[in-house]
């Protein structure tokens, strides 16, 4: 008689507990790890985590992204509409995108916290539900809930224990993250050579806030005038009140040159240094609270202005009481905040050059200028500038002044605290104008000044021209009034004073001698074309070929026939 020998049957659904049928759950349990076992009878028990790290060369590449831009792309787009400056360009170019490239790592570095820390609490439920599941409570058959309850309650324990050690361990499994700080900028350099222009084209590119606060202005928290953080106010403005876009803005701070230190006779230096002492922390990275005024929700009080202005955009003003209007206040972190602090520091290089050269007098002295820059001349020997990042060569290396070589100390000499100067790690000085600079500005960028008030003649009905001669004078006479840029647009109003007012003209022609006073801009009807192009060839020393002459009739009776259609004729 034959013994059958019976197996185990292994079951590989939901194994019955001891204490009673338990209800099927459709939580997905997941498990903290991965257990293997040499029994193949087993059923799977492993689990997938979407998040978890991997190993091997596909896992060991960093998943931040490509940037959309490099520093290149920034300065190609600024030679759009800036002449000259390129070693500013190159360090504001470089600055800004290391910036927002830190704010891109340290968003991704949340992201991978905040999946990390869903993962963990993730595990430790899984774990609970695990402990849960293999050792239950007897008594949770006759009282359903009491071991929950019970569970809870020792949860809640443990937290206030927990709570109650203030000693946080360090987690070694994990490696911390590189913290990198921002890096903030000091521009420095005479009036209109396109500070604060190069920064407003960039911040354009890369669609952030941007805003420009006068230093003038500031005084000591507690004195009549404006606190430091309204420009972090008015960057919120500009930002439309979305706080997460203004923390990662960019502050310039204009004419920063003007709160140096003075002497008083009260003692008391509330607009220097004491606005020095305000900058410390707003420039490191503090939280500022800002209170907004919400007029939204309540309707506006009478103007006491009154005005006749019916016209889209203009609001009924009712007399009586209103209600105050709500005050929200909002906390914005200055730590992702580039600052950027724009200065002409008038009577610096006079200290530099005292450092820096040798004696005029005696044996051994070297000759120099008298100011910074004169006749496009170096004021020192190219060997002082050899440590300067992106110097140009040849030809363009006597562009660099004495400003170039300032320094922390130098700054500190001209009234600036060191707490300050230290915060300050990009010293960049743009270069003076020369007159062949003031000429390009005139008609190569893309917004010039030749194209702005050409654009503006056609809206009279005006057609504009001018000789070449005229643009160079033009460039000599802004070029002696030591303004820069903005002697450029002086020039032009005054020029065209007279033509604006006689207009309109069909044809006016700027020459050298109406740019010098000599004679008034030349105006012809709608016929004058071929002779405002002869003209201009007279004046500029253009040969008269039989081609152009051609051309220029070619020029002339189109010109007619748009002129008859537009008409109706």
């Amino acid at each position: 008689m034959m013994t059958s020998i019976t197996r185990p049957r292994v079951s590989l659904g939901l194994l019955t507990p001891k204490y009673g049928p338990r209800p099927l759950s459709t939580t997905t349990v997941v498990r903290a790890t991965t257990r293997r076992t040499t029994d193949f009878n087993s059923g799977f028990t492993s689990s997938y985590e979407p998040d978890a790290e991997g190993r091997g060369p596909m896992f060991a590449q960093t998943s931040i992204g490509v940037p959309q831009f490099y520093p290149r792309d920034l300065k190609k787009r600024v030679d759009e509409y800036v002449v000259g400056q390129d070693r500013a360009k190159k360090t504001i170019s470089s600055v800004i995108f290391n910036h927002y490239q830190n704010i891109r790592r340290k968003q991704y570095q949340e992201e991978l916290d905040r999946k990390r820390e869903e993962k963990l609490m993730r595990q430790a439920i899984a774990r609970d539900r695990n402990a849960q599941d293999q050792a239950p409570h007897p008594v949770e058959d006759d009282y359903p809930g009491h071991h929950e309850s019970v569970r809870q309650m020792h949860q809640g324990w443990e937290r206030s224990e927990r709570d109650a050690d203030f000693y946080i361990p360090e987690d070694l499994s994990r490696q911390p993250s590189v913290k990198i700080d921002k890096s903030n900028v000091l521009l420095i350099g005479p009036t209109g050579v396109g500070k604060t222009y190069i920064l407003e084209t960039l911040s354009k590119k890369l669609n952030v806030p941007f805003t420009i606060s006068d230093c003038n202005s500031f005084t000591q928290a507690g004195y009549i005038g404006q606190d430091v953080e309204t420009c972090i106010e008015r960057l919120l403005v500009e930002a439309n009140y979305d706080v997460k876009a203004a923390e990662h803005g960019i502050v310039v701070l204009d004419e920063f040159d003007k709160i140096a230190r003075r002497e008083t006779s009260n003692g008391r230096d509330v607009g220097g240094e004491g606005v020095q002492q305000a900058l410390l922390k707003l420039v490191e990275g503090t939280k500022v609270t800002i209170n907004v005024k919400d007029n939204r929700s309540s309707s506006r009080s009478a103007s006491p202005i009154t005005t006749n202005y019916t016209g889209p955009g203009s609001a009924s003003f009712s007399s009586g009481p209103q209600a105050a209007p709500k005050v929200e206040q909002c906390t914005i972190d200055t730590s992702n905040i580039l600052f950027v602090m724009c200065g002409a520091f008038v009577g610096l290089d006079k200290v530099i050059l005292n450092r820096v050269s040798k004696p005029a007098m005696g044996f051994g002295s070297e000759l120099r200028s008298k100011s910074p820059g004169e006749n496009d001349e170096a004021d020192l020997p190219s060997k002082f500038f050899s440590h300067l990042p992106h110097r140009p060569s040849g030809t363009n290396a006597s562009r660099l002044t004495a400003l170039d070589l300032t320094t922390p100390e130098d700054l500190q000499g001209f009234g600036f605290i060191p707490e300050l100067i230290g915060r300050m790690h990009n010293i960049v000085a743009l270069s003076p104008l020369s007159r062949s600079d003031l000429l390009r500005i005139l008609t190569e960028p893309r917004n010039s000044l030749v194209a702005q008030y050409t654009a503006l003649f056609e809206t009279y009905p005006s057609k504009l021209f001018f000789t070449r001669k005229a643009l160079e004078a033009i460039a000599e006479r802004a070029e002696k009034a030591r303004t820069g840029a903005r002697g450029l647009k002086m020039e032009m109003e005054r020029v065209l004073a007279e033509p604006m007012f006689d207009a309109p003209m069909p044809y006016v022609l700027v020459t050298e001698k109406a740019v010098r006073g000599e004679e008034q801009a030349a105006y012809w009807g709608k016929d004058g074309r071929f002779e405002v192009q002869r003209r201009i060839r007279e004046e500029d020393g253009l040969r008269v070929t039989p081609d152009s002459r051609e051309q220029e009739q070619e020029i002339v009776s189109l010109g007619r026939y748009r002129e008859a259609g537009q008409s109706g004729a």
